[in-house]
């Protein structure tokens, strides 16, 4: 699997010191953007006052499109900034707990601030559900799962807010990735880096897509996608459904434990295994680790078909042997940074896909021989400030 030189030791950037580097570096605030009003409350248990803590609130309009985010402290208070006039409604989602939505709220101008307290009925959902019940197929124990559940639904808010900053504005990013270059009639990859200007910190395809087909697939003969477990991902219903969860204590570093996860027995489409790494004392990820799995399969599938066109069109008489690979030289990294009170991003990504390459012999009596081999080519992002919307 692959490791960042983050895992066994502190990230190189202090609290302290991060609250100033998100100020100078991350965060560009128009005066405008200051002046908007703000939907901001309370969340209380239905029939009492207690705060419902650690609530995912999003802001939404009559055709369900994200306007604004916000997760709930301890005293359940949350606030969202104003989006443009309108009818909008504030959706509650909490892991373990149905989802719930407000009346609608009538806003006459981004200038508006409005107060209100929201009452959620507490219903719970069955942990069976969740697929954290003792009839799963994980090689895990009850309590394992229970342990791995509580700690998974410590981080949820924070994931389900952590792919996207649409409502925010846009991310300007520095991209790595691969290009081919022809050099003395051969095909060599080099790499490219440019800046970008995006609405999404990493360009992955949808929860569903990765739940019923996995996290690679073939564009044509030659051309693959690979995807990331992000936040959306992991936050996922889906994911809970195909994967196993079990903690892992770190060795080096106290307050660091590990939310270890692989797809569950019998998973067939390329799949991720790895570990989030989780500060228990503040209560966010740091950093995730990954590994894709079931690569094999995919490469014979889609990559080796046309290699093996090409060589016995020209040479009938051809031997292929095994694929060599190595699985764990291809996954990848994603680090979590906050970026306000309540909203955290992937500040940092790397993704390393297989690619087939091959070597061959000739020989007047044995014919051709190709030994195909599966080597990593990686792409990577990092965002360099997140440019808020002005209004």
């Amino acid at each position: 699997m692959m490791r960042s030189t983050c895992r066994g030791k502190r990230p190189e950037i202090t609290r302290p010191a991060l609250a100033a580097s998100i100020a100078l570096s991350l965060l560009t605030l128009p005066l405008a953007a200051q002046e908007r009003g703000v939907v901001s409350g309370r969340l209380l248990t239905e029939g009492s006052v207690a705060p419902v803590e650690g609530a995912h609130i999003t802001l939404v309009d009559p055709d369900d499109l994200v306007h604004g985010e916000a997760l709930s402290d301890e005293r359940g208070a949350f606030s969202v900034a104003m989006p443009s006039a309108g009818a909008y409604r504030l959706r509650v989602r909490r892991i373990g707990y149905q989802t719930w939505t407000s009346d609608t709220l009538q806003i006459a101008s981004e200038l508006e601030s409005r107060t209100v307290y929201l009452h959620i009925p507490v219903q719970p959902i069955p942990l069976a559900e969740l697929s954290v019940s003792e009839q799963n197929t994980c090689p895990t124990t009850p309590e394992e799962r229970r342990r791995a559940f509580a700690l998974y639904e410590s981080v949820h808010p924070i994931l389900a807010s952590a792919s996207s900053t649409a409502d925010l504005g846009t991310l300007r990013m520095r991209m790595t990735r691969p290009t081919v270059e022809w050099r003395r009639g051969g095909r060599r990859y080099a790499r490219d880096t440019v800046t970008v200007d995006v609405l999404k910190s990493l360009d992955n395809a949808s929860p569903e897509h990765l739940e019923s087909f996995g996290y690679a697939e073939a564009i044509n003969d030659s051309l693959t996608t690979f995807y990331a477990p992000d936040g959306d991902a992991l936050a996922s219903p889906g994911f809970l459904a195909t994967h196993c969860l079990r903690q892992i204590e770190s060795e080096n570093e106290e307050g660091i434990v590990g939310l270890g996860f692989e797809p569950k027995p019998g998973r067939i489409p390329v799949d991720v295994k790895g570990v989030l790494w989780i500060d228990t004392i503040v209560g966010e990820p740091r950093e995730m680790e990954f590994q894709y799995t079931s690569l094999r399969p995919f490469l014979r599938r889609h990559l080796e078909p046309a290699l093996r066109a090409h060589y016995t069109a020209r040479h009938p008489r051809t031997r292929f042997h095994a694929i060599e690979l190595n699985e764990a030289d291809f996954g990848g990294m994603l680090r979590f940074e906050r970026v306000m009170r309540d909203r955290w991003l992937i500040r940092e990504w790397r993704i390393r896909r297989p690619v087939l390459r091959h070597r061959y012999l000739w020989d007047v009596h044995l014919g051709t021989q190709v030994w195909p081999r599966a080597e990593p080519l990686e792409t990577a992002g990092e965002v360099l400030a997140l440019i808020l919307k002005q209004k």
